[in-house]
């Protein structure tokens, strides 16, 4: 599969972005891990599916709920809101990479 950003680099700046945001605490830290983990490869996946089409956050938001819900059903009550935060914080790594442009 094709890399469009640095995996990797997502994942850390993003795991940073919860740690510093503190609202999901009270999960162990390797299962929050474990989802944004998940988030990301489901966001990756779905970028290299569209191409150069439309991102539709509808779409995307329905694939991250599915693979948060299917990583870490205990925290369902959780999960909108994580999904919520997870798609702010790669918005910003992909502005601050250069990899997101506005119509």
């Amino acid at each position: 599969m094709e890399e469009l950003f640095d995996i990797a680099a997502a994942k850390a700046k993003i795991q940073e972005n919860f740690d510093n945001e503190g609202d999901f605490s009270f999960m162990k830290p390797e299962e929050l891990a474990l989802v944004i983990g998940r988030l990301v490869d489901v966001d990756h996946a779905y970028m290299v599916e569209i191409g150069d089409d439309t991102y539709d956050e509808d779409v995307i938001y329905d694939r991250l709920i599915a693979a948060a819900n299917e990583t870490a059903p205990q925290y369902k009550t959780y999960l909108m809101r994580l999904v919520e935060d997870y798609m702010d914080f790669m918005e910003q790594f992909l502005v601050d990479e250069g990899l997101l442009e506005w119509e």
